[in-house]
């Protein structure tokens, strides 16, 4: 797929308002749930959640969240077509603000609609702090270049808009929020507007002039070939890519790329865990930094979506002193789905994965526990004594922003960067569960996990040393240059 959709970090969507359908369209339903399935499904998917999410009431009302549900059930008149139906269960897990809550379900039916032929408004976007910025051209003209502001869509505001958002979105902060808008904004209109046409934007150029114009709606197909007619300059840098390479000044540079095992690295039959490849990566990185002599380690961990601590903790064991904890607290609720997912995985009691096994094994059914993780030990081969420095953004997802939170709060290295959206005391280790009727697949956190400070405020990771963002058609990555520089001058 083109930049558009494949920057999608999450199946955050935005949904339709109204589920009732009239008699015209009942008659003409294909694929439907009756209104009665739809309405059980809503009740198996709120019984389920208060028994198998960690904490679904941590930032809604039980009282707040009876009212929303009645309310969605209300708006089921009659038969109701799977997709509107997969967009309201995606309205009730967005309300309560906690991201790894959502349903994959509707961004699977916009996927489809999009094979099948369907258009979509070409918008790609990037936040400059308040501002919501063009990334790409959007359709052949010059009228609305890349990082025109645009202050209305579809005859909304950029409040109306973000408000609407937040409704719709699964995301703990308004910064997440944001961040999952820049990740598939395509994607989020045709979920708010529906199939059309064209979209009417209105917009700021460089010079402070206002305009607006109708942005017409393109297929995948029509989408790739404009961007590829008219590219926009960025730096030639791919996040996925795992890199580790000396620079000038005794500054060493790891990319380490996500913490899974990437399509190319996966064995026959093995999996995103098989960390063969990755572990192999960092023994011989660490093994050239050593050779070199580096007195400085840059590690990039933007927009790298995270993964699993066993990659990760490859390279912090390498930094430390000290063995180190990943949290200062973290609980599990061991509902009955997930008790039967865990019941037949093997238990090493040594790993966090058999702690976790064991408690959810002998808790009650629903029980929230608390599990003291294992420690991890230093790595001493290799291991390097110099300044450690980190270099994150917005994207920087799930355990890369619990890596920048470790590293900080454990003193082990400097942040620079940007605020990450994601948080490092998040709701998360997630599970599924399928509704009964409608098959759509439900995520939800069974952890609550603290980081190692202690601190439970609901941000993300901040850095020591902020650096702006790239600049909309720079080549150069100017984050990237400013880091080096601000190395060179801690020297002094």
């Amino acid at each position: 797929m083109t930049r558009l959709f494949a920057r999608i970090a999450g199946f955050f969507l935005l949904v339709t308002a109204a589920t009732g359908a009239s008699a015209q369209e009942q008659a003409a339903c294909r694929d439907c749930l009756t209104a009665q399935e739809a309405r059980a499904d809503l009740a198996s998917l709120y019984a389920s959640l208060q028994q198998e999410h960690v904490d679904l009431f941590a930032r809604r009302s039980e009282a707040e969240y009876d009212a929303k549900i009645a309310e969605l059930r209300a708006r089921i008149s009659g038969p109701i077509a799977k997709p509107e139906f997969n967009l309201l269960v995606q309205e009730a897990l967005a309300f309560g603000n906690i991201g790894h809550s959502k349903t994959d379900a509707p961004v699977g039916d916009t996927i489809a609609y999009v094979q099948a032929g369907g258009t979509i408004v070409p918008l790609s976007i990037v936040y400059r702090g308040d501002s919501m910025l063009t990334e790409e051209w959007a359709d052949t003209t010059d009228d609305m270049p890349p990082g025109s502001r645009i202050t209305r869509i579809g005859g909304m505001t950029m409040q109306q808009f973000e408000d609407r958002a937040r409704e719709l979105i699964a995301a703990d902060t308004p910064r997440l929020l944001r961040a999952q808008v820049e990740m598939a904004l395509p994607v989020y209109l045709h979920q708010m507007f529906g199939p059309v046409d064209a979209l009417a934007v209105e917009y700021v150029v460089s010079d402070g002039t206002t305009r607006s114009r109708e942005i017409a709606a393109m297929t995948y197909g029509e989408m790739l070939a404009l961007q590829e007619s008219r590219p926009v300059v960025k730096p030639e840098r791919r996040a996925s890519t795992r890199v580790a390479r000396e620079m000038p000044d005794d500054i060493y540079y790891l990319q380490p790329g996500p913490f899974f095992a990437t399509e190319e690295e996966r064995g026959d039959g093995e999996g995103d865990y098989a960390i063969g490849a990755f572990s192999s990566f960092v023994d011989e990185a660490f093994a050239s930094m050593a050779r070199s002599g580096a007195r400085d380690l840059l590690i990039d961990l933007r927009g790298n979506p995270g993964g699993d601590a066993s990659f990760s903790d490859l390279i912090v064991a390498r930094l430390v002193d000290e063995p180190f904890r990943h949290s200062s607290r973290y609980e599990i609720r061991a509902g009955a789905n997930t008790k039967r997912i865990w019941q037949d995985r093997e238990i090493d009691s040594d790993t966090l994965g058999g702690k976790v096994g064991s408690a959810i094994a002998t808790a009650k059914v629903g029980e929230r526990v608390a599990i003291e993780l294992p420690s991890i030990e230093p790595i001493d081969e290799n291991a390097f004594e110099g300044r450690v420095w980190l270099l994150v953004d917005k994207h920087s997802y799930s355990n890369a922003a619990v890596v920048a939170a470790l590293m900080q709060d454990l003193d082990i290295a400097t942040i620079m960067g940007e605020e990450t959206a994601d948080l490092p005391t998040t709701y998360g280790a997630v599970e599924r569960f399928s509704l009964p009727n409608s098959g759509a697949s439900i995520v939800y956190p069974k952890a609550y996990m603290v980081r190692p400070s202690g601190s439970e405020e609901v941000r993300g990771v901040v850095p020591e040393y902020p650096i702006a963002p790239n600049p909309i058609g720079e080549k150069r990555d100017l984050m990237l240059e400013t880091a080096l520089t601000q190395i060179r001058a801690a020297r002094r």
